[in-house]
Parts: C-alpha cells; structure tokens; sequence
C-alpha cells in the first residue's frame, strides 16, 4: 500500500506538469517515458528489497497489510465478587506500663528492650533495706509482745490479774504481727514481675534511679494474639455479624489472609458515621506488629455466574457504554460495536448486565484504533509492541 501510494503521487505529479502544445509537448511525453522507466526501476527495486527483508524477518509483512493488527481477550463467565476497602491497624490490648508498687531505689533491671518474657518472670529489682529494718524492729517489739502475752494468759487461766490486762497482751501481739505482715508485702512488691507473657518494648527507668508508687517502669507487649481494628461505615450495619469471613492485606508483608469477625462495634462515631469491626489473630511468630498497616476488605456483592471483562476495554460514547468484538463476515475478519449495560466494577473487572452472551471475542491490544466494521488481523499478545508502533 505504502509502494503503491508512492508510484501514484509521482504519476500524478508528471501528469500535471503535462501541457501546451508543440515541442513542449513532445518533451513532456519524452520525460514521461523517462519517468515511467524510473518508476518500473523503482518497482524492481522494492521487491527486491521486499524479498530480502521478509527472509529476515517473517512478520514484516503484518506492518504492510491494510488490517488494523490488534489482539483479542475472552469474555469470562465465573464468580464476580466486589469489597469495599478501608484502611485498619494492628493493635495488642496488652500493651502497658508496667509500674512501681512501692517506693525504692531501682538496684537492677534483669531484662534487655526486645526481650521476650514469661508470666511471672523478673522485671526489676528494688531495694527493700528500710523495709527490712523496720520488720527486724517489729520482730523485736513481737517477741517481747509475745512473752508478755504468754505470762498474763498463764495468769488469767490461775484467775489472776484482770482480763483488760489478757486482753491488752494480746491485742498487742496481733498487731504488730499484722504491721510485720504488710511490710512483708511491700517487700515481695518491691520486686516487678511481668503480668503476662510478652516483649519488653521499652525499658523507662534505670539502675540507681529511684521509683514512686505508680510511676513507670517499663513498657510490656503481648504480641499474640493481636487484633486488626478498621472503622466501616455505617451503611453496613445488618450486613456483617460476628464470625463472618472478612480478607486481610498487610501492604509491608505483602501478604493477604481470611479471618473471622470476632467483635463488632455498638455504637456509632458521629464525626464519620462509621462503626468498629475488629478481627483476632494468633500471632506466635510475632509477625504483625502493633500500630502496622492493614486494609480490610468487606464483601459487598457477590455474582455466582456473571459475564465479566476488563474494565479498561469499555469504552463510552454519547450513546452510552460499548466494547469491541470479533466477527466473521466470509474471510474476513471485522471489529463490531457492541453496546452493554454495566453492572459492578472490581479489582479492574465490571460485570456486564446486558449486552454480551458470554462466547464472543473481545479486541484487546488495538482497541482505541478501530472502528466499528473495520478489518482486523489478530496476532498474538507478544507481539504488543509491534502494534502499539504499527497503529500510531
């Protein structure tokens, strides 16, 4: 075609330089047979070539064909599912700070930032040596208390001396067994164990610094199980309940899972309209973090047996939606426009409602470069860059 176009334009362009009369005319038609010679030259030549390039490359041929070259999709017929998408986090319900019971200089801390710990395993050690004198005073003062008591109980059991003296005697006695007790306590809480199993995040104080009562120690996070919390909008309400499966993607892990709803909200966040729903997940290898990225994905239609295509294939008029199809019209081969309906779009996929049987061919690669009853030759997908290049 590109040959033909070429011969045409340099006729045409001898045929218009003819005119007059005379010997003007007898060297118009003497040029013209130059010309003509030139041009079977020219000819010869193209063929010449022609044949020396499609020996080196077969598909030479497909750039010179007056086909639109374009490649072809499949209409699916399979299940169509669309979600709505909203961003969640991972969070631990056990993550605290771990603080001082009592008063006492910090003397040492047994464990390192990024430690795992188990249930009642050592935090830090606290000095108790002012408690523990003030039990060796009370000890003391018990002991005396104690002989006086046995003395005035042998006496009141010989019905001697008054029973407000017994009294007093034992009184005494049990209270300062029970002043011995609490120190006792503050002793055993003086010393810091961990809660529960988990990681020592952060270490706030350090040896030789001092802890008040409530004042923090160190920062302990159980990472298993955690739970991925999202905020959904209210609209859902009614369609999710507890236990339904709900998908997962944690874009840093690159990874997606199905989990079950565990908790759902009860009331509603009037700034956004929108409800909590969290999920619970085991977590033994530590692998989600608290406060990582997670989008949850909440099914909000599904279409057991629908017609589905790529979305980027409909295209749109002032009519309204179409697609480009194969038809077969003898030996050839046309590009059709087919109007449709759509229904949902998803992940790069809509659902077709109306317009499409389910068989046909769809044009993929070249679709923007045909028209409606225009011959096209199908190659195949590899081959996407040679059209791109053909059809600009």
């Amino acid at each position: 075609m590109k040959n033909f176009n070429f011969i045409l334009f340099v006729m045409l362009s001898v045929l218009a330089a003819c005119g007059g009369g005379g010997d003007e005319l007898s060297l118009k038609k003497a040029e013209l047979a130059e010309k003509r010679k030139q041009i079977e030259q020219l000819q010869a030549d193209v063929r010449v070539l022609e044949k020396e390039i499609l020996a080196q490359d077969p598909n030479f041929r497909l750039a010179n064909e007056d086909a639109t070259l374009v490649t072809t999709a499949k209409v699916l017929q399979t299940r169509f599912e669309s979600f709505v998408e909203v961003q969640g986090a991972v969070e631990s319900d056990r993550n605290i700070e771990v603080t001082a019971e009592t008063s006492g200089l910090v003397r040492s801390i047994p464990v390192r930032e990024g430690q795992f710990v188990g249930a009642g395993q050592l935090l830090v050690v606290q000095g108790s040596q002012v408690v523990a004198n003030q039990i060796a005073e009370l000890q003391t003062r018990l002991e005396l208390a104690q002989t006086v008591y046995q003395k005035r109980k042998t006496l009141w059991d010989q019905k001697i001396g008054t029973e407000i003296q017994y009294l007093e005697a034992k009184n005494n006695v049990e209270s300062l067994q029970r002043q011995i007790d609490i120190f006792k306590a503050q002793v055993g809480q003086a010393n810091v164990y961990a809660p529960f199993a988990g990681v020592v995040e952060e270490i706030i104080i350090r040896p030789g610094q001092t802890a008040m009562p409530g004042s923090p120690l160190l920062r302990l996070v159980s990472a298993d199980p955690v739970q991925v919390k999202a905020e959904i909008s209210e609209k859902y309400i009614g369609k999710l309940k507890v236990g339904d499966p709900i998908q997962l993607f944690f874009p840093t892990l690159e990874k997606e899972i199905t989990a079950n709803i565990t908790r759902l909200g009860q009331t509603i966040n009037p700034e956004n309209r929108t409800f909590t729903v969290e999920v619970q997940l085991s977590n033994p290898e530590r692998l989600y973090k608290p406060e990582m990225l997670a989008v949850v994905k909440v099914q909000d239609y599904r279409q057991e047996k629908a017609i589905v295509v790529p979305t980027n294939l409909i295209q749109r008029d002032k009519v309204g939606d179409f697609i480009f199809v194969l038809k077969k019209d003898g030996k050839k081969t046309l590009a059709r426009k087919v109007r449709l309906t759509r229904g949902k779009t998803y992940a790069q996929k809509t659902e077709v409602l109306e317009g499409l049987q389910g068989d046909e061919v769809l044009i993929d690669q070249g679709y923007r470069q045909v028209v409606d009853g225009e011959k096209v030759k199908v190659i195949e997908a590899e081959k996407t860059e040679k059209i791109a290049k053909t059809n600009s």
